[in-house]
């Protein structure tokens, strides 16, 4: 009976001990796979702000919050994390010139770099992306499209001034802000113009 008791009480130790123990886990270690800053390239003038993207690939997790950034002229102003991407605003410096603004973490990589061009007087506008370069909406539906300008070197430009049209105003309307509803059922072109380039996209309306 005494046997039987005790390997009863040991029985019920051991289980209490493997109860008890909690075994750790592992610790999530978030790491930067690659950086991507945008535009690359971009030609402002003394004192003018542009706004930039880095968008961050990471494992395990959001990696934004491992970057650090510098710059060898200028300032750089955070505005946010949305949707795992950092947007962050860039002001040129008095001094023109040729500036970096660079991207990396703690130990140094991955890095990405943006290249930026300060002229005392602004390039000419080159070409006009506009984006997207197509769209498909019904009858009443709202929609919007946006611009990108570009430099002959491929230097993204801002500050610029962009009139928009339309091909046939009988599908569609647009305001200055690029902003499209549509009326009737068809096929118009998005024009965007600035400083005699123009750049186009396709609306669809669906009835």
């Amino acid at each position: 009976m005494n046997f039987t008791f005790k390997m009863r009480l040991g029985a019920v130790a051991a289980g209490m001990l493997v109860l008890g123990c909690k075994i750790p886990s592992s610790p999530i270690v978030v790491r930067v796979d690659a950086i991507h800053v945008a535009p690359a390239r971009l030609s402002l003038v003394p004192f003018q702000a542009a706004p930039l993207t880095i968008a961050v690939s990471a494992g395990h997790g959001d990696g934004t919050g491992l970057l650090q950034w510098s710059t060898t002229g200028g300032s750089i102003i955070n505005n946010g994390n949305f949707s795992g991407v950092l947007h962050v605003t860039y002001s040129s410096p008095a001094q023109p010139g040729d500036y970096l603004l660079i991207v990396t973490t703690a130990i140094g990589v991955p890095a990405d770099t943006a290249h930026i061009s300060v002229t005392s007087t602004p390039v000419p506008v080159n070409t006009v992306t506009v984006a997207p370069a197509s769209k498909s909406i019904v009858v009443g539906d709202t929609t919007r499209f946006s611009t990108t300008l570009w430099d002959s070197t491929g230097s993204a430009l801002f500050g610029r001034a962009v009139t928009w049209s339309l091909s046939d105003s009988t599908k569609a309307t647009i305001a200055g802000s690029g902003f499209v509803q549509a009326i009737a059922a068809g096929t118009t072109t998005i024009i965007a113009t600035s400083e005699g380039r123009s750049g186009t996209a396709v609306l669809t309306v669906n009835p």
